[in-house]
């Protein structure tokens, strides 16, 4: 059975949809909003027997409470040359693990999902509009399973930012990040309406599949230009600390945000993702 993903934010949506969530709104909820007169909610049901019985003039009082309500959850996805890259999982893969995984979870919640798709363009092939749908994960798991990672950019995730929901909602970007300086910056800027979990994308066989000494390729996935090179103690050492100032980067321009990256090394396990969430709200 597959587990949830649980997760969680740190504001109230607005809007009367009802869902799981803690809204800004008056209605149904478990919290708390305020006492209201009697007149001005007449619902008898949550009368304050107390707060009635001081007041001096004798008006009764009912609780008001903030709605529990729906938000949409929306994935933007990268589908350039790089998420091609299969070591010990296919990068695109584990990609769809955890959109197919959302995709259940907003369900499950009530919440509305998404799927934007892009490389240097935004693919219609993979694109999911807003809704409530059970078989949203069915969608997922058939039209990304179809989709081939190509082109030498992720700029069209950009593009994209205009066609998601003016309100705010829970946007994860999903990739391995490998762009040029300041494209994430860009990204980052214009989507600080939204609540942002970035996702960034490894895999062990990255570094592991290096040979410690001889002849070796190394192929730039976004291109797809390879060059051979002796494979030496300083340059395995060199390249251990490009992928570790990559991470960097990712995690600094997120912070500057105040986002916070889920780094996914490997396959995509949801209990890591329900873990981000928790200490995430703390």
């Amino acid at each position: 059975m597959r587990q949830l993903i649980h997760y969680r934010i740190n504001w109230k949506p607005g809007g009367y949809v009802p869902g799981a969530k803690r809204g800004s709104a008056a209605g149904i909820g478990e919290q708390l909003r305020a006492l209201v007169m009697l007149r001005d909610n007449p619902d008898p049901r949550r009368l304050d027997l107390r707060a009635s019985m001081r007041d001096p003039f004798g008006r009764l009082w009912v609780r008001d409470f903030y709605l529990n309500t729906a938000f949409k959850v929306m994935v933007l996805l990268d589908v350039s040359a790089s998420m091609a890259y299969t070591g010990q999982n296919e990068r695109m893969r584990v990609a769809r693990d955890i959109t197919e995984q959302l995709a259940i979870s907003a369900y499950r919640s009530g919440d509305a999902f998404g799927v934007f798709s892009a490389n240097g363009e935004i693919l219609k092939s993979g694109m999911l509009p807003a809704g409530v749908n059970r078989s949203s994960w069915l969608w997922v798991r058939r039209k990304l399973g179809e989709l081939m990672p190509f082109g030498d950019s992720a700029a069209g995730l950009l593009r994209i930012v205009p066609q998601l929901p003016q309100r705010r909602s829970l946007v994860f970007v999903i990739s391995d990040f490998r762009w040029p300086d300041g494209r994430l910056e860009q990204l980052f800027r214009a989507l600080a309406h939204h609540d942002v979990v970035p996702v960034l994308l490894q895999d062990p066989a990255e570094m592991s599949a290096l040979p410690r000494r001889g002849f070796a390729a190394l192929r730039d996935m976004e291109t797809g230009r390879a060059r051979f090179v002796w494979m030496r103690a300083a340059l395995r050492e060199k390249i251990e600390a490009a992928r570790a100032r990559h991470v960097r980067t990712v995690q600094q321009v997120s912070r500057r945000f105040g986002f916070k990256p889920f780094v996914v090394k490997g396959a995509f396990d949801p209990a890591r993702m329900n873990q981000y969430f928790m200490e995430r709200r703390a």
